[in-house]
């Protein structure tokens, strides 16, 4: 019988992963003895069925990514605030796409960032005023890894994406003031040379330089560091995207600036997050490039692991220090002149890895149970409950205030 209750929160994204990742999770809990309900905020019933499940009784917690629901409101403040209610959120994009979702404060509300990059946006330029900390993703097992042997798997090189073309997001740049537009070109030629600061410290850097500071009035400088992350994904994505073309892969998301007639390179469309886990179980190679960050493990990386297929992503001295004891993951320069290259061989490496048929079922199982060790469910949740006692002790500590 379930010990605690709590209500999950989920709302728009991309191919529904958040809904599903949300899911997984709320599941998991059932072995903690959390009884979850999950409450779409998309959903036009959606207020009606929080309103059901308050008249129940308080949850014990409420959680969510991205800081849906967190924000919610009465007139006497923040809700959970004012019913007692911790809110965990777990905080995968940078604060600067959607800074509303970030900017919920209460007592209860705590905000576990993803890596450090956007844990240190928050602190520094938001100064933030909820409890936060970084906590990367625990990522779901997949129960089709074991379906195909590696070697029999039908898909060998596979990137799952959508691509923007770079150049439409540079084309509204040409109607903003010159002095923006410039600092636009500065930080994204710098970011691309080889990314040695976040995104928000080389824009901030860049407007330092031309001696313009923004106090407490954040909102061209928040946009001028969207701006410059979609310009530098979108070019780092497309030049993974033309690898695997040449390569003669699979593609799936929408790529609709790439030339699909004069390739070898199949593209199938966006698939839901819901059936992922087969693909990803049915291919020997995986493909990615990570958000524009120093300190994160994106979820395809781990998604990989837990396929037990290869992962050959955009590099970073973060990632090769923290997944240097995953063989199976092959990291490539893509900010360098010598990228196709490197891809080449990786590429080649990988196929000669395969050749031995026990030592690669060997060292992709070993991968898939260290990463479930480090970056499971079990872990990620196990870590969020602990933020719940910590709320209460917080409570039991209020004489301090």
């Amino acid at each position: 019988m379930a010990q605690f209750s709590a209500i999950a929160f989920v709302g728009q994204n991309a191919n529904g992963i958040l809904a599903w990742w949300t899911k997984c999770i709320a599941d998991r809990m059932a072995m903690y003895g959390v009884s979850v309900q999950i409450i779409d905020m998309l959903q036009n019933e959606w207020t009606a069925q929080l309103d059901t499940r308050l008249k129940q009784g308080r949850p014990d917690f409420c959680f969510s990514f991205q800081g849906i629901g967190m924000a919610l409101a009465t007139e006497k403040g923040n809700l959970w605030s004012n019913l007692k209610v911790p809110f965990i959120s777990s905080m995968g994009d940078a604060p600067y796409y959607s800074p509303a979702l970030h900017r919920a404060v209460g007592v209860g509300l705590f905000n576990l960032y993803a890596c450090h990059d956007f844990y240190d946006f928050y602190v520094r330029f938001f100064k933030g005023k909820n409890f936060a900390t970084v906590l990367p993703f625990g990522y779901p097992t997949n129960p089709h890894a074991n379906d195909t042997a590696w070697q029999q798997r039908d898909l060998e090189l596979v990137f799952v994406k959508t691509g923007v073309n770079p150049e439409a997001i540079r084309e509204p740049w040409g109607g903003l003031p010159k002095m923006m537009r410039d600092v636009l070109e500065e930080a994204s030629a710098v970011a691309l040379s080889g990314q040695q600061e976040t995104i928000g410290q080389i824009v901030a850097h860049a407007y330092a330089a031309r001696q313009i500071h923004f106090g407490e009035r954040l909102a061209l400088f928040l946009r001028s560091c969207q701006h410059v992350d979609a310009y530098v994904r979108a070019v780092r994505a497309d030049r993974m995207a033309r690898q695997v073309m040449r390569h003669g892969g699979h593609l799936f998301g929408d790529w609709p600036h790439l030339d699909k007639a004069n390739t070898r390179a199949v593209f199938h469309g966006a698939l839901p997050a819901r059936e992922l886990n087969k693909l990803y179980a049915r291919s020997r190679i995986l493909v990615n490039t990570a958000p524009c960050t120093l300190t994160a493990i994106h979820e395809r990386i781990l998604a990989a692991f837990q396929a037990k297929a290869f992962m050959l992503a955009d590099g970073s001295p973060f990632l090769e220090k923290v997944l240097g004891d995953y063989p199976s993951f092959r990291p490539v320069p893509i900010d360098s002149p010598e990228f196709a290259d490197a891809f080449d061989a990786r590429i080649s490496e990988i196929q000669e890895t395969g050749k031995d048929k026990f030592a690669t079922r060997s060292m992709l199982e070993n991968v898939q149970k260290k990463a479930e060790a480090t970056f499971g469910l079990d872990r990620f949740i196990s870590t969020m409950l602990e933020f719940i006692l910590l709320n209460r002790t917080e409570a039991e500590s209020s004489f301090y205030a």
